[in-house]
């Protein structure tokens, strides 16, 4: 009998929920497994490190928002991804909130041609104007930023990357008592970084597309811009019907070169070419999925929308579960 394990945090916590504070029910979740004669047991994230896996264990465990146990969850799952199946994978792990990582596998598994940067040293960038600055963490529209200017990077550094006063006189005084060269290392020493990425800023877009997909259902939504503004993350304008097929194709293609049981994903369509604005595998936002009257399929390569209202939790635990049935076969 083939063993699954959920790993929840010490207090049981396995997220996201509608409020990212919240929990979602794990035996819920489980229960595509327990009908399928699975083995399922629930731990905490803690006792991984004291457990040993076999080739044909599957593990699902929990992100989490803050960055101290999405540290210690890469440490513990380090070795743990090469003895059984994780879900989601590693590589999902390392890009929750992670635009930087997110960069990365873009041009690794070649995903469109949306041209960006990865830094972490705001005066190594060498770019025409404009674009889209992003620091790597954060949800919704938080630490994202249309530069069309110097001026507008010149607020940037200030904001991310300024000096506090203590250093700035540190700073002046050792100007005085090193010798330029060394000066210059000192002061590179205690520069202020931070990663960040740039995209090139798609101009005229009116809308993007948040697409979750679970399995084999496409739960899609148009999210139109804030007035005002470039950026249609946090309008809270959302269409659940007006979803081109165009869209949902790509966002297929990138399902299945992210290899994980879900994926929501933030697209841009422009000239009739698609693109990829960022993702998450992990702890994403549910409101695709519960606001929706429906989800697509793809049958006969033509695009379905089946209208029938989803239970998050039952919706989840339908994704973990085909995709471990696909992985085991």
């Amino acid at each position: 009998m083939k063993k699954v394990y959920f790993a929840t945090l010490p207090n049981g916590y396995f997220g996201s929920a509608i409020n990212s504070w919240n929990t979602l029910d794990v035996k819920r979740l489980a229960a595509p497994f327990l009908t399928h004669n699975y083995d399922v047991q629930y731990i905490s994230i803690t006792d991984i490190r004291h457990m040993e896996f076999k080739q044909n264990d599957i593990l699902i465990y929990t992100s989490f928002e803050q960055e101290e146990v999405r540290a210690y969850l890469k440490d513990v799952l380090y070795f743990v991804k090469d003895q059984c199946l994780l879900a989601p994978s590693y590589e999902i792990l390392l890009a929750h909130e992670n635009k930087g990582f997110q960069e990365a596998v873009r041009k690794k598994k070649g995903i469109d041609h949306l041209s960006s940067e990865y830094l972490f040293d705001i005066d190594q960038l060498d770019i025409a104007f404009p674009y889209v600055f992003k620091t790597v963490g954060g949800s919704g529209s938080s630490g994202v930023e249309l530069v069309k200017s110097e001026s507008d990077l010149e607020r940037i550094k200030k904001k991310q990357f300024g000096l506090n006063t203590k250093r700035k006189i540190k700073n002046i005084i050792r100007q005085y008592q090193l010798p330029k060269e060394n000066y210059l290392l000192y002061r590179y020493y205690y520069k202020p970084f931070k990663r960040f990425i740039t995209q090139n800023f798609i101009e005229d877009l009116t809308c993007d597309y948040r697409v979750l997909v679970i399995g084999e259902r496409f739960y899609a939504m148009r999210r139109d811009v804030r007035e005002g503004d470039f950026r249609a993350s946090g309008s809270k304008k959302f269409n659940y019907h007006d979803v081109p097929a165009i869209v949902l194709d790509f966002a297929k293609e990138i399902f299945t070169k992210l290899e994980n049981p879900y994926i929501s994903m933030d697209l841009a369509l422009k000239d009739n070419h698609v693109y990829l604005i960022e993702y998450q595998g992990t702890n994403f936002g549910s409101s695709a999925l519960r606001k929706s009257e429906g989800y697509y399929i793809e049958n006969n390569q033509e695009w379905c929308f089946v209208d029938e209202t989803s239970h998050h939790e039952d919706t989840l635990g339908y994704g973990l579960f085909t995709f471990v049935e696909k992985k085991h076969v």
